[in-house]
């Protein structure tokens, strides 16, 4: 697998995934930016099993899609620190699986809601919370990583291009909350796909120039 072809389906992994989200929760009254997950939770149990069925099983092929895009990292980097990079490709694969768990755990979350047993669902909700921390905690250290390497030169990229990484990219999460309705349960449901997105996109561009 060429690096072109491998940055493409990173780009399709943030398309399957960020389409799941908006399957899971999309809604056009949007929710509530204060109580976003019970917000949330309210809006996945009004909802059709067939389309929370559908939205939790994009969870792991969008994984699946994205683990192979990170391949991008050993694929793109200078021959030299070709272990550094094969280290961060796998802490990123590491998250990305916990990712789509996580994501497919909403389905679930959204299933129960319509039944009784508060208990159950609380201590489903607690264990949601904890993957949670599991997930943003290996791909923030892989993004730190991979933010390191295109800034330094460690890869074919310009060092410009660290701008559209996801370590910078989240930084404009507080700006966010100011989208009117509707714009915003787009971005903000599935904005860290669509941060993916952006990255992914914004390489293959660079490298389809790079190689004219």
């Amino acid at each position: 697998m060429n690096l072109h072809t491998c940055i493409l389906i990173g780009l399709l992994g943030s398309i399957a995934m960020f389409m799941g989200d908006m399957f899971l929760y999309y809604d056009r009254k949007d929710y509530d930016k204060k109580d976003k997950i019970n917000s949330i939770v309210e809006i996945m149990k009004n909802l059709g099993t067939k389309r929370l069925y559908l939205g939790g099983i994009l969870g792991p092929l969008g994984s699946f899609l994205y683990l192979l895009g990170f391949y991008h990292m050993v694929l793109a980097s200078q021959e030299k620190f070709l272990n550094l990079a094969w280290i961060l490709f796998l802490i990123n694969s590491f998250g990305i699986i916990f990712g789509g768990a996580y994501h497919l755990q909403f389905a679930y979350l959204g299933l129960l809601s319509r039944h009784e047993g508060k208990e159950a669902f609380d201590e489903f909700l607690k264990f949601l919370k904890f993957q949670a921390k599991l997930v943003f905690g290996f791909m923030g250290l892989g993004n730190l990583g991979l933010a390191i390497m295109i800034l330094f030169g460690l890869t074919i990229f310009p060092s410009w291009q660290v701008l559209l990484t996801p370590l910078v990219l989240i930084t404009l999460t507080p700006l966010l909350g100011k989208l009117p309705r509707g714009l915003h349960m787009i971005i903000c449901g599935g904005w860290f796909n669509l941060i993916y997105f952006i990255y992914y996109l914004s390489l293959f561009i660079n490298h389809t120039n790079m190689n004219l």
